[in-house]
């Protein structure tokens, strides 16, 4: 019994933070949710109808979407393998984005105590909770709250290879990050990226039991080209890529080319493309691509930094749609400073984003791999960002709990504060 209850005691010791972690961020996320009706809120934006409809074509249909790829569809639609409705699946997918925000907070207190005091790292683990927009899409069946959670998943698993040599953390950091393509396919590049970056080990290992995660990713990867090839008749992993850079990215440009002002609503290139068919709907953009970097390129070059500026210093669109359903009285006060607050967010944290990232790459390229593949993160995402607009902080934000991971380990190596461990491996 005294053994029992003193092993208890340990556990609770060991995890302690984790804890603390968890009802810190159950306990915000009631504050929020009370002052602002999160959970009473029933707009449902064009993207969750998307992963909605995704999730009913592979569960209800056995196919693929022609947007929204397997991995995404797959954690959606969960529920309706206990014959859940629609509605279940609204209900399913908070749970789901409040696990993975909670998670990704441990996550990083984890990667951060490796090199800091577990106080210091609870300190930082806690500042993700505050990032108010991350916390509003929580109740928006949409991708972000996953992502952000497949890739710190997958970076404190290769911090852990880069501490203990062992392949298999590799290899399963490399599989999430492939998959993480099958959640949001803008990732394809920066999982290809990483992925030929060890493409030596990969060859070393082959034959290793270990090597079946990423074996694994790389066929789900191959039965949804293969599938999207059979269905729509393109080997893709998403036709939304084309969709995106047309209809944002070169119809801006397209509009300053004719002194016109863009719209992302009422856009006739827009209503166009989505007349056609999904292969026509690839062609066309491709073309049209071509074309304007061709003969449009200084208006494409305007139209992308444009694009980059407004997805810096927007705030939080989810927040900017709640509505007063209790006609509560203080309701429109908290609305509008949230709103302020996640646009100011947006800004520091992007630009604290750039600059630690910068200083990252620069410093790390060569003395600390780790580090330097979470600062590419960061510009990668802040880079791709600009083919879009029109979205708030939402391209930005997946990429604000990595700069805080990069902010404690700048502050820890300007001895701030003590390290309480040796720092990851080179």
């Amino acid at each position: 019994m005294y053994t029992k209850k003193t092993n208890n005691l340990t556990l609770l010791k060991k995890y302690r933070y984790h804890l603390l972690l968890i009802m810190v961020g159950f306990c915000w996320l009631a504050m929020l949710n009370f002052i602002l009706q999160l959970d009473q809120q029933t707009l449902i934006y064009p993207d969750c109808d998307n992963y909605l409809e995704s999730a009913q074509k592979m569960y209800l249909k056995f196919t693929g979407h022609y947007y929204r790829p397997m991995v995404m569809a797959f954690i959606t639609g969960i529920p309706y393998l206990f014959g859940s409705s629609d509605a279940g699946i609204f209900q399913w997918s908070l749970w789901v984005n409040i696990f993975c925000w909670l998670g990704t907070s441990i996550l990083l207190f984890e990667i951060i105590k490796g090199f800091a005091k577990e106080k210091v790292a609870f300190g930082f683990a806690v500042l993700p909770y505050f990032i108010l927009g991350n916390v509003v899409l929580s109740f928006h069946l949409l991708t972000e709250n996953i992502f952000v959670f497949f890739i710190m998943l997958a970076f404190y698993l290769l911090s852990q290879y880069y501490k203990t040599g062992k392949f298999w953390y590799l290899s399963l950091s490399l599989s999430l990050l492939l998959a993480s393509m099958l959640v949001k396919p803008g990732a394809k590049f920066l999982a290809i990226i990483v992925t030929l970056f060890f493409i030596k080990e990969f060859f070393r290992n082959y034959k290793s039991k270990s090597m079946i995660f990423i074996y694994g990713s790389l066929l789900m990867i191959a039965i949804q080209v293969v599938g999207m090839k059979a269905q729509y008749g393109d080997f893709t992993i998403s036709y939304i890529d084309g969709v995106t850079y047309h209809n944002y990215l070169f119809s801006k440009a397209e509009c300053l080319k004719n002194d016109k002002e863009y719209h992302q609503i009422n856009n006739p290139r827009a209503e166009y493309l989505f007349s056609l068919d999904f292969t026509d709907q690839k062609k066309v953009a491709l073309e049209d691509a071509k074309e304007q970097v061709q003969n449009n390129f200084p208006n494409v070059v305007k139209a992308y930094f444009d694009n980059l500026l407004e997805n810096f210093k927007s705030g939080n669109a989810s927040v900017y749609d709640i509505v007063n359903h209790k006609q509560t009285s203080y309701f429109s006060f908290w609305k509008s400073v949230v709103f302020d607050v996640t646009k100011w967010q947006n800004r520091l944290f992007t630009m604290l984003g750039v600059l630690l990232a910068f200083y990252f790459i620069l410093k790390f390229y060569k003395k600390d791999k780790f580090y330097f593949f979470v600062a590419f993160f960061i510009g990668y995402i802040i880079l791709l960002s600009g083919i879009s607009s029109g979205q708030g902080d939402r391209f930005h934000l997946v990429t604000f709990p990595f700069a805080i991971l990069l902010l404690a380990k700048f502050l820890s190596d300007t001895n701030w504060f003590k390290l309480s461990s040796e720092p990851l491996q080179k």
